[in-house]
Formats: C-alpha cells, structure tokens, sequence
C-alpha cells in the first residue's frame, strides 16, 4: 500500500511539474511578451504574493536542494565521469606507465564521488524537512 501511495504522489508532482512548466512555456511567457512594459508590473505582482513558494522557508528549502541536485548532477556528468572514462580507457591499455596517471584519476573521482554524495544528502534532508519549516 505505501508504495501505491509513494508512486501516486512521485507521479502526481511529476505531471504538476510538467503541467507548471507548459503553462510558463506556452501561455505565461508569450502573455508577458505581448503585455510589453507592463510585464514587469505583472511579475513584481507575483513576486510580491505574499504566499510565493520562494519566499517561504520551505521554499528557500525546496530551492537550495534542488540546487544541490542540480549541481552534484553537473559535477558527476562533467568531473567524475570524464576522470572515471579516462582511468578506465588507460587501465584496458595494460601500459604500467600509466599506473600513477590511473591512480590520480581514481582518487579524483573517489574524492569528488564524495562531495557529490554529500550533496545529495543535502538534497535529501532539504526535501524531507522543507514542509516542516
């Protein structure tokens, strides 16, 4: 049952993500367009809401977790990987040169595997304790 429940809402906040983002892309942006100088009026309004997600604690929450993710995903894709391609291209070459090379390369990503991994812990514990805050 609990997993009924956790697939409901996983895929409940998914499609309110989605539906979000297509209101902003295909309705909201373009509306904005139109209204000229007067979009910036409109936008101060809704900044200025006083229940604005931002400007809540859960939301600064919600914000500096998905930050986190945001950039441990970018360090992974563009620190960890490219190290842990090249430590593993130069170990099936067999060269024993390359030993000290392969070994820098491994304590690079064991070290930033770290600090990704911290980060999303960070993300985790944001997104658990946002709604309390």
């Amino acid at each position: 049952m609990l997993m009924i429940v956790l697939r409901f809402t996983h895929v409940f906040f998914g499609a309110l993500w989605v539906g979000m983002m297509v209101f902003q892309v295909f309705f909201l942006t373009p509306a904005l367009g139109q209204a000229g100088p007067d979009a910036g009026k409109v936008m101060a309004a809704l900044m200025r809401t006083p229940d604005a997600l931002m400007a809540t604690p859960m939301g600064k929450a919600y914000g500096w977790g998905g930050l986190s993710a945001l950039l441990a995903f970018l360090i992974g894709i563009f620190v960890m990987r490219p190290a842990m391609m090249k430590s593993m291209m130069l170990a099936q070459s067999g060269d024993p040169a390359h030993g000290p090379e392969i070994q820098r390369l491994r304590a690079r990503g064991a070290v930033v595997g770290r600090v990704v991994t911290i980060m999303l812990l960070f993300t985790l514990a944001a997104m658990a304790v946002a709604r309390y805050l």
